[in-house]
């Protein structure tokens, strides 16, 4: 018998255990979650960006022209849905 290990981006490791479940030959999948320095760059670099974002928002009056802030909510959830 042999053991094979093999490391995916989380996004796609269900249908790579999906495929292996399915391989007659295939006598078990066994799943090992990690997490590694990759996730928490990741991390930081998303929460720059936001910083970086904000920061530039800052003072702008962005919603001066909502004038009814419910009824323009329900627009952008009606266009959400309309995808």
């Amino acid at each position: 018998m042999t053991i094979l290990k093999i490391t995916v981006e989380d996004a796609q490791a269900d249908l790579l255990i999906k495929f292996l479940q399915e391989v007659s030959f295939v006598t078990s999948v066994e799943v090992e979650h990690i997490s590694g320095q990759n996730d928490s760059a990741n991390i930081e670099s998303r929460v720059d960006s936001i910083k970086t974002i904000l920061e530039e928002a800052k003072g702008k009056n962005l919603f001066e022209n909502i004038k009814d802030p419910v009824e323009w909510q329900r627009e952008i959830r009606k266009d959400s849905f309309d995808l």
